[in-house]
């Protein structure tokens, strides 16, 4: 196999083992054996199973946005968004990768990976709705808040906590904390409304595992030095 073969064999690999066994039982040795490389070149291309591990999340991420975009599109940034994060969070939570994405809150595995691909959306309102641009608010609102409501609300479920919030809310409470210290309550309820109804659509059209035509798709080698 050539090197950039055995890269996407390694993702793939890894994509099956977590699905199948979730974060913490899957090994960097296994994917390495199963995948038919060396554990020097896993760790070459991915240098760690965290690493790893956020690369599919990403790629989850970047599913259930493609399937957003394809079946509802819309150019308004504030549903877009909402609805974007309802389907992830649903996506993920309610199918075959809950054990996966549990252990990945339980373990931070996208923390370090927030500051790489902070949510556009705020700026986009910003710029519609005529609010200042603080870069600070946005990193903090915008980013790192509704990653540590997602954590919270999930992981709090799963320990018995939050009882009166029911599993198709979070996305709601994920939403808020982005949003609400920057738009009026009425937009984002709208909006929130206009997403429950939208996800249940795109939902219903996405099979219950990334398809690997998908994942190669995704995928791109690293260039070679």
């Amino acid at each position: 196999m050539e090197k950039n073969e055995k890269y996407r064999e390694i993702f793939l690999t890894s994509h099956e083992l977590f699905l199948s066994q979730g974060y913490e039982a899957a090994t960097i040795r296994q994917i390495s054996d199963l995948a038919g490389v060396s554990l020097g070149l896993t760790n070459h291309f991915f240098q760690s199973k965290q690493i790893l591990a956020g690369r599919i999340l990403d790629m989850l991420s970047v599913y259930s946005t493609y399937h957003c975009d394809r079946n509802q599109p819309d150019t308004d940034p504030l549903l877009r968004s909402v609805l974007r994060t309802r389907v992830t969070v649903l996506y993920l939570l309610r199918g075959r990768y809950s054990r996966f994405y549990l252990e990945s809150l339980k373990h931070d595995i996208r923390f370090p990976m927030l500051h790489e691909k902070p949510d556009p959306s705020l700026a986009e309102l910003a710029r519609i709705h005529g609010f200042p641009v603080d870069e600070d608010l946005f990193l903090f609102y915008g980013t790192y808040m509704p990653w540590t409501c997602e954590k919270t609300l999930i992981l709090g479920k799963e320990k018995g906590l939050f009882s009166t919030i029911h599993h198709d809310e979070i996305p709601d409470y994920i939403a808020i904390s982005r949003f609400e210290h920057f738009l009026d309550g009425r937009l984002l309820e709208q909006a929130l409304s206009r997403s429950r109804q939208a996800a249940q659509t795109v939902l219903s059209r996405m099979p219950s595992v990334v398809p690997d035509e998908f994942l190669l798709q995704y995928l791109e080698p690293p260039e070679e030095d």
